[in-house]
């Protein structure tokens, strides 16, 4: 039996409550003398947990004040909002009372429990029942923790008064573990429990890996056996690999869908293990679920557009399909398209890809929630002036790369020089152009300094004409007879590995000096990546050709008349007209280039004449 000192000081005790019957939950909403005077009649009946009043004075007490506006059963059943206590929901109530919907009827009930939980002053035994006729009262000396409604019986399926019994149980039990774990040993306890549990999580990834692992091993054999290309017509669409990598694909996925669910149960198991993390446990998967949960009520929100940007975004994947299998054909060979080169083919390709892909954005925008958004239509005017501002140089690169793309004015691998780099080109991008010297140097040049410069490109006629003719320059007396020294040179020419022997080499005169005759020897190679070791070589055979015939390498000057033989060669070695023709260069329309092909006529289009024009014609008029 409850005295009423011990009322008093439970009361006390309970100071840290104040009126929660008249603010957290609406079924106390008497005047506090009326509450005093129920505490004190009900402290003096025995504390079995149940006290009997009646129905009118129970229900002038809880609902004084407030007309009966509760929410009906058919409104709220199958409904019920949970009451948690520190993450953990101990049961569900159904249906409002008075102004209070049933989720600030829950919160309320929340706080109202976490505040009893944490009060280890007081003991949740002492809670007890008031019965009336709509209303049942869970109580704790003078305070009411909870009211029972007609609405919450039904959805249970119990008439009132059992139902308040189980809320009351549910609410000892529920604060009888919380101040449990609570203590130092008990998380102590679960602290030791969650270690174990990381152990196992261990174990059960590296076990769940080592089985993917295994039949993989074990089905190796058997995809070699069972796969099979996936073919239209003659043409194979998708290969027996890219089947094979695709079947390990969803095997990888599913053994990280398996491994995010074990992750996510040993993850809700630990945060529930302790009182102030609970919330996480039960809400963890509700956060991780949220982004996927808003995107779905936007697609659904807005089916229509989703369907318009599904069926964008197959066209312009079939349409960039069917362009790479178009130029793909074009650049093997396949395929020839009248005026278009083969190598032009892969940048035509990625270009097509690349406007396709602008276009793809351009028709999706409007189908996109964030059409209309302010920001981020503030966002794109300031990444477009940034942009504007920054790239004039990139764009002008670009432009020229493709430019310099459609010109053909060299390819990988070709030996040019641009402006003063003089090299190998190694790579060729819309922004920069890199060429690899002799001497093992990278240069990247822009595009736009390389469409400045003039560009001398070796490889072309080494790979589409006769070869490129290098040339060197060596000057002689008058005193040796020229016919000797073509002879001489053209023998050096030929004993050089990497030059052509057709077109043979050939000598020109390109000056007569006042004491010497300047030689120029011109010899064809299509080796042009070895230009520097094949004029070496040439200019090495050249000295070892004139020392063998005994004839000097210099050009000798006079200052004054001296007494000595003359420098005139005799005239019989200069009529020598065997000797002229064998070293005489061939005939041609060039001095040693190869011409360049006469213009193809262009076609003139079929035009014909509107029909008037046609009809006016035909009548003589």
């Amino acid at each position: 039996m409850l005295r009423p000192a011990l009322a008093v000081a439970l009361f006390a005790a309970l100071a840290g409550v104040p009126a929660l019957a008249q603010q957290a939950d609406p079924a106390v909403v008497a005047d506090s003398a009326a509450v005093d005077s129920l505490a004190a009649d009900s402290l003096a009946l025995a504390d079995s947990g149940l006290v009997a009043r009646t129905g009118a004075e129970i229900d002038s007490i809880a609902v004084a004040a407030i007309t009966d506006t509760t929410t009906r059963v058919a409104d709220v059943l199958g409904n019920g909002v949970g009451v948690d206590l520190f993450g953990r929901t101990l049961f569900e109530v159904w249906g409002g009372l008075g102004p209070f919907s049933p989720e600030e009827r829950a919160a309320a009930l929340s706080d109202r429990l976490a505040e009893l939980a944490t009060n280890g002053d007081v003991d949740p035994e002492g809670l007890r029942i008031v019965d009336g006729n709509d209303l049942s009262l869970v109580q704790i000396g003078p305070v009411t923790v909870m009211t029972v409604t007609n609405e919450d019986a039904q959805a249970l399926g119990v008439p009132r008064a059992q139902a308040a019994v189980g809320y009351r149980q549910e609410i000892i039990s529920g604060v009888r573990a919380y101040r449990e774990q609570a203590t130092i040993r008990g998380v102590v306890q679960n602290a030791v429990v969650s270690v174990v549990a990381l152990v196992v999580l261990v174990l059960v990834l590296r076990g769940l890996g080592w089985l993917f692992g295994w039949i993989d091993r074990r089905t190796a054999a058997v995809r070699g056996r069972v796969l099979r290309p996936v073919r239209i017509g003659t043409l194979e669409v998708v290969g027996r690999d890219q089947v094979a990598r695709f079947g390990r694909g969803l095997g990888a996925l599913l053994r990280l869908a398996v491994s995010a669910v074990i992750v996510y149960a040993f993850l809700a198991y630990v945060l529930g293990l302790f009182p102030w993390t609970r919330s996480w446990s039960e809400n963890l998967l509700n956060v991780a679920l949220a982004p996927l949960q808003r995107l779905g009520a936007v697609l659904l929100s807005s089916v229509d557009n989703v369907i318009a940007i599904v069926v964008i975004l197959v066209v312009v994947r079939w349409l960039m399909r069917l362009s790479d299998y178009l130029f793909i054909r074009v650049e093997r060979g396949e395929v020839q398209l009248g005026g278009f080169h083969a190598e032009l083919a892969d940048p035509t390709r990625k270009i097509a890809r690349f406007l396709l892909g602008i276009l793809a954005v351009m028709l999706i925008y409007p189908y996109t929630p964030i059409v209309n958004s302010p920001v981020f239509q503030g966002l794109t005017v300031f990444l477009g002036i940034l942009f504007s501002l920054g790239s004039s140089t990139a764009i002008a690169n670009m432009v020229a790369g493709i430019v310099l793309t459609y010109s053909r004015a060299f390819r990988i691998g070709d030996r040019v020089k641009v402006g003063d780099t003089f090299g190998d080109v190694v790579e060729k991008s819309f922004l920069v152009t890199r060429i690899r010297t002799p001497k093992n140097e990278d240069v990247s040049v822009p595009n736009a300094t390389v469409l400045s410069n003039h560009i001398i490109n070796y490889s072309v006629m080494a790979r589409e004409g006769s070869g490129v003719i290098l040339h060197t320059e060596i000057t002689i007396g008058y005193d040796v007879p020229w016919p000797q020294v073509h002879r001489l040179l053209i023998q050096a020419a030929r004993d050089t590995a990497g030059v052509e022997a057709t077109p043979p080499p050939f000598v020109l005169q390109t000056g007569l000096g006042d004491f010497s005759v300047a030689y120029q020897l011109n010899a064809y190679t299509r080796e042009v990546t070895r230009m520097a070791r094949i004029y070496s070589d040439v200019h090495q055979h050249v000295q070892d050709r004139f020392a063998e015939a005994g004839v000097e390498v210099l050009s000798p000057t006079y200052g004054a008349w001296r007494e000595g033989p003359s420098t005139v060669p005799e005239y019989a070695a200069l009529r020598d007209l065997e000797g002229r023709v064998a070293v005489a260069p061939p005939a041609a329309e060039t001095d040693g280039a190869d011409a360049p092909a006469p213009p193809e006529p262009t076609p003139l289009p079929d035009v014909k004449p509107p029909p008037f024009l046609g009809g006016a014609a035909g009548d003589g008029s």
